[in-house]
């Protein structure tokens, strides 16, 4: 049986199942190569099935996430692919419409219906349609590998809620309680980085700035947008048609530094999210912990919650945000219909993927200078350790937002000079730290207070205490506060990147490696060889790995460092 899922909103995206089992995930954006792509993933759709070797006569089953948001089905292509400001006027409208949907105030059941139709008109199909933060709690709960749970859904909205929560047990997520829309910590985050100069949906840079300001001057300033309720089941944010940038608590901040903003906005967050969740546990009473939703790509706030005294077992779905709704969609139709069970997750390289003589054909191509070693893990290492940037590009495009082997750019974690100079050869901002892949075995040498956190530790999606040996050997992934966001890693994950890192251990006694996502600023992941090639010039790299093959740039085109 073959089961379609897709999902048509921000960050559009698809998912291809075979019987229990995925045979291919993408976002649009990696495919139509820009950030965030809205809409209907037609070109997701089209590369899943020729991976497949099928067309669309051979699916038998169509699921879509999202009950309810009936724009982009209406809009189909035309949908706006860059979001609205969060202030603006347009999301405001957008937040009282799912706040009445939340509370029953409009025809849910036509709605609905108006959806199924949509996408029955464009793919001739009856279809079925997930809750979105139903989809978030699957995706989280059937890849964690743990047989009871409480799954926590949190972003900005989905189908009327900022946040819902899920007791899990026997293949089942049983809906306890929710939060409206309009009382959003994805709302009240976005807000804060939108006043700091960032665009909403790249509020994690704002994570990566509070690590260098102090949170006491502004933080009871910031409180006044974002608190618990006295259920502790729901949150507060002032009345939304009162807000704007230059206007109350706004205004007020802007006499603040950047830092200390988002310093004071992450601490009020974690703090607010922790009661949260705390209560959630108790609520549900279990202590294994399964998130899903953009929020939770703040690794500060997952090491918190982990480090929660009535918490066992915290693990982070790896496309936490809605790169993930189209799976967990599809998850749940398998579920219902017996097909699937919660198991852990084994692999995240669902993606396209290219031939050895594809990448040759490209390189030939563009002539470029590459020769295929014979040990080409071991000559990988050899020039890591001559301090040399290497690009890693093999097998299929990693599933969710992070690089995790196959779209990937390697560099020695000793320099602590690195966020000063890489950052600005990606065009990234140069407080953005840098991320380690560490070998699993020697995790506990590098890192505190993991137990509990292993298994989501190997999707790069939260993060941990840093030892004092750490610091020492590996002061170019330490952060400011001392923590890292590790991908830990075994050798069944990924065996040729294992065995570059494992070669690279063998030669300096330093189990990790930078590992940051292979792109430019601005930019999706690289999918294609020609994307990879035109990244490594750009980025002006001396060496990339592509398949069998390593290729190094001419001399002019390298900068110094690196």
């Amino acid at each position: 049986m073959y089961l379609l899922a897709l999902h048509e909103d921000s960050n559009a995206n698809l998912t291809l199942f075979h019987d229990d089992q995925v045979l291919f995930s993408v976002a649009e954006e990696r495919l139509s190569r820009v950030k965030f792509q809205a809409g209907f993933p037609a070109l997701s759709l089209q590369a899943a099935l020729d991976d497949a070797g099928i067309g669309l006569d051979r699916v038998d089953h169509v699921v879509c996430g999202n009950r309810y948001h009936f724009l982009p089905r209406l809009m189909g292509d035309g949908f706006p692919t860059f979001e609205h400001p969060f202030l603006g006027g347009a999301q405001k409208l957008s937040l009282y419409y799912q706040h009445m949907v939340c509370r029953g105030m409009v025809p849910r059941s036509g709605i609905e219906a108006f959806n199924r139709r949509a996408v029955r008109r464009r793919l001739g199909r009856p279809v079925e349609i997930v809750d979105h933060h139903t989809a978030h709690a699957f995706s989280a709960y059937f890849t964690s590998g743990l047989d009871r749970a409480v799954a926590i859904s949190t972003d900005n909205y989905g189908d009327g809620y900022a946040s819902r929560v899920f007791r899990c047990a026997d293949g089942r997520c049983d809906f306890l309680y929710g939060s409206t829309a309009l009382n959003s910590p994805g709302q009240f985050y976005g807000e804060v980085a939108q006043l700091l100069g960032f665009h909403p949906l790249r509020a994690g840079k704002m994570t990566g700035l509070a690590c260098y300001g102090d949170p006491a001057p502004a933080y009871d300033i910031v409180a006044e947008l974002f608190e618990l309720d006295a259920s502790k089941e729901d949150f507060r944010l002032p009345p939304l048609l009162t807000k704007g940038l230059k206007r109350g608590p706004f205004r007020h901040l802007g006499s603040f530094s950047r830092r200390d903003v988002a310093a004071a906005a992450q601490k009020r967050f974690e703090d607010v999210m922790l009661a949260y969740v705390h209560h959630a546990v108790s609520k549900a009473g279990e202590r294994n912990v399964v998130l899903a939703g953009g929020i939770f790509a703040n690794v500060g706030l997952n090491r918190k919650i982990l480090k929660l005294p009535e918490v066992e077992n915290v693990f982070i779905h790896p496309g936490m945000s809605d790169q993930g709704v189209s799976f967990g969609a599809g998850v749940k139709a398998l579920a219902d219909r017996g097909l699937m069970r919660p198991a852990r997750m084994k692999t995240v390289y669902w993606g396209p993927q290219y031939t050895t003589a594809e990448m040759e054909e490209e390189l030939r191509k563009e002539g470029a200078d590459y020769e295929a070693p014979d040990d080409l893990p071991g000559r990988v290492a050899e020039e890591l350790c001559n301090g040399k940037i290497i690009a890693l590009y093999q097998g299929r495009l990693e599933y969710g937002p992070r690089a995790l082997g196959n779209r990937t750019i390697l560099y020695t974690t000793t320099d602590d000079t690195v966020n000063d100079w890489m950052n600005d050869r990606l065009h990234r901002p140069d407080f953005m730290p840098f991320a380690p892949v560490t070998l699993m075995e020697h995790a506990s040498k590098c890192y505190q207070g993991m137990a509990g956190g292993e298994n989501t530790a190997r999707f790069m999606t939260i993060s941990f205490d840093c030892t004092d040996w750490m610091k020492r050997t590996s002061p170019g992934v330490v952060h400011i506060d001392g923590t890292a966001r590790p991908q830990l890693l075994v050798r069944e994950d990924n065996p040729t990147y294992h065995a570059i890192l494992e070669q690279y251990f063998k030669m300096t006694g330093i189990p990790s490696l930078i590992n940051t996502s292979f792109n430019v600023h601005e930019e999706p992941i690289v999918c294609t060889p020609a994307e990879a090639l035109r990244s490594m010039r750009e980025a002006r790299l001396p060496y990339l790995v592509m398949g069998p093959f390593l290729v190094r740039q001419s001399a002019e085109g390298v900068e110094e460092g690196g």
